[in-house]
């Protein structure tokens, strides 16, 4: 325990309690009744920090993952709505030409009708 206590202390770190001292000098595998006892709960070694962080990085990493994978789905839909929008008014404009060009052969058989009957008009006046 005075090794742990004498140990120089890391720039920033802030020395540690003799509470702190106490349960990282126990040994871990034993039942530590004492300071089950008193109510101390042992100090996690940095290895289980370690672990800590880890295991929050990765649930960040997979709330990301879901995230993107949400806006990703979100994309492909609109995507895929924007490309029936995009069809359905290609086939329509399809549609509008037909009936452009049914409307321009019309007009230009009733055009040749009237200048038929208009030139069955001249001739019969005259």
């Amino acid at each position: 325990m005075e090794a742990l206590r004498a140990a120089p202390v890391a720039e920033g770190e802030t020395i540690p309690s003799s509470l702190q001292v106490v349960s990282q000098a126990l040994p871990k595998n034993s039942s530590n009744t004492f300071l089950k006892n008193v109510g101390i709960k042992p100090v996690a070694s940095s290895n289980s920090a370690a672990l800590k962080e880890s295991e929050l990085r990765e649930r960040l990493a997979a709330e990301a993952k879901a995230v993107v994978q949400g806006e990703i789905e979100e994309l492909k839909k609109r995507s895929e709505e924007a490309e029936e929008k995009l069809e359905r008014t290609q086939r329509e404009m399809e549609e509008m030409k037909k009936l452009a060009e049914v409307n321009q052969k019309a007009m230009e058989e009733n055009n040749a009708l009237l200048r038929r009957i208009l030139s069955l008009n001249n001739t019969s006046s005259t």
